[in-house]
């Protein structure tokens, strides 16, 4: 079964403005994109963060959300699967370090999912964590690993949590003040104040991939060389 065209959420709107050709691969002809040890530690780490946030526990707790949501898909080897189940343990012993020494905020969702109408389309997506902000309001936070970087303008522009503030305000009437990445590696947060003067830009990027989503319109290529299906795509240059 296709997926319904007329619902939007973030990941699927970035697989068809990174190319229609991933888009169609994924959600068209219902495939999944390779693991890589990178994703596949990225998904237990959540999972673990999930869990702890929304069952509570301390630093054992942790370990074992982790154990139990560990993903097992894209290594390559025993060895390889040891050193990053390693390195996902330093990456929580650290988080939970730092929670411990610094000042508590109040976590008031995590993993929260909106839906809201517009215009065709319904607007679907789950937050990380949604915090409540010194001074009324409330901060989104979106977990990253970091293994790349990311920069201040990175995330006054970025898409995601654009789309999350707008479906907090929308579904649930409340206001964001701030959006922040988590870069889990290296224990860093980066926020930025929510510009709500994007709405109407994010809206308007919305409806235009929906239209062309709608009209299946696969004539436009991506970045073949850094595509997680380059090997496996039929367009693809970077084989």
């Amino acid at each position: 079964m296709i997926s319904d065209p007329f619902e939007l959420n973030y990941s699927k709107v970035k697989a068809y403005l990174d190319c229609p050709s991933l888009y169609k691969y994924i959600y068209i002809e219902h495939n999944y994109t390779p693991h890589t040890p990178f994703s596949a530690l990225g998904i237990s780490v959540h999972r673990a963060l999930d869990r702890y946030h929304s069952a509570g526990g301390g630093l054992e707790d942790l370990m074992r959300y982790y154990d139990e949501g560990w993903h097992h898909h894209g290594f390559d080897t025993p060895q390889q699967t040891l050193e990053f189940y390693g390195f996902g343990r330093r990456i929580l012993e650290n988080y939970r370090k730092a929670e411990q020494s610094s000042e508590r905020t109040e976590i008031v969702f995590t993993e929260k999912e909106f839906e809201f109408e517009f215009e065709r389309w319904r607007v679907r997506g789950t937050i990380d964590r949604v915090d409540r902000a010194p001074g009324g309001g409330y901060e989104i936070i979106d977990y990253k690993m970091g293994f790349e970087p990311k920069t201040l303008e990175n995330l006054e522009k970025d898409l995601q949590l654009a789309m999350y503030a707008i479906g907090l305000k929308k579904a649930f009437n409340m206001e964001v003040k701030t959006v922040s990445w988590l870069l889990l590696v290296k224990g860093e947060k980066v926020s930025a104040p929510h510009n709500p003067s994007r709405e109407e830009s994010v809206l308007a990027l919305l409806r235009d991939t929906g239209e062309k989503i709608l009209a299946l319109d696969l004539s436009r290529r991506g970045n073949c060389p850094s595509c997680p299906i380059r090997k496996l795509c039929s367009r693809s240059d970077a084989k």
